[in-house]
């Protein structure tokens, strides 16, 4: 199937199997036996131009159903998502929907959209041991974190802030645990000496360690 705008004369053109097909590509599960107007309908829902993909839209192919489209730049929902990348690296990614925005924007004493970064000893610990703020922009939609050493769960908050109020929350994460490294290198540092294992170190993994504690050394405090 070749590139589809999503416009209602173009949908009707596909046949019911084709639309099916596209539908599943953007995550609409639907049956076989669904009538084909209900799943035009549900098409005609998402958050797209209805007659031109957007310039920003990154196209995407999958090679089982042979099918070439477009993802949508966003889904028009407010969420937060992490998962770690390695023990150190945290990925974070959100999303805000458009009313939020405006309501945001429309503030007049609005000071910042933020991702407030909270840890925890235990995963059903209520309240957090330390945490911190990272500074977000409307454009942006993700980023990687540096996580401090010596951490076991981690959760982010999506909020923003109005002069002299607490922060409102927009969405938040449910605790994720942080991978555990052996003491050589959870407490690595140029001149500290653990025993680490002869694959560790063949592996290249004190080098990395020493030239990662040479730039973001204030990750390794406690």
């Amino acid at each position: 199937m070749e590139e589809v705008v999503l416009s209602r004369q173009n949908l009707e053109s596909l046949s019911t199997a084709d639309l099916i097909t596209l539908a599943r590509t953007y995550g609409i599960n639907v049956p076989s036996t669904l009538n084909r107007n209900f799943i035009i309908g549900e098409l005609l829902e998402i958050p797209e131009e209805a007659d031109s993909a957007t310039s920003d839209s990154t196209p995407v192919e999958n090679s089982d159903l042979k099918v070439a489209t477009v993802l949508p730049s966003t889904y028009n929902d407010t969420t937060v998502h992490i998962f770690m990348r390695n023990p150190v690296w945290m990925f974070a990614y959100w999303d805000i929907k458009d009313s939020d925005i405006k309501t945001m924007k429309e503030e007049f004493d609005f000071d910042e959209l933020f991702l407030h970064i909270s840890f925890f000893n235990n995963e059903n610990d209520e309240k957090s041991f330390d945490s911190f703020d990272v500074k977000l922009n409307f454009e942006n939609k993700e980023l990687y974190i540096l996580i401090p050493a010596n951490r076991h769960y981690v959760m982010a908050t999506l909020a923003y802030k109005v002069k002299g109020e607490q922060p409102r929350t927009l969405a938040y994460t449910k605790k994720l645990e942080i991978p555990q490294e052996d003491e050589a290198i959870r407490n690595h540092q140029p001149g500290k000496k653990f025993p680490m294992s002869e694959l560790t170190r063949i592996s290249g993994m004190e080098q990395l360690l020493n030239k990662h504690y040479m730039t973001h050394r204030q990750s390794f405090s406690n």
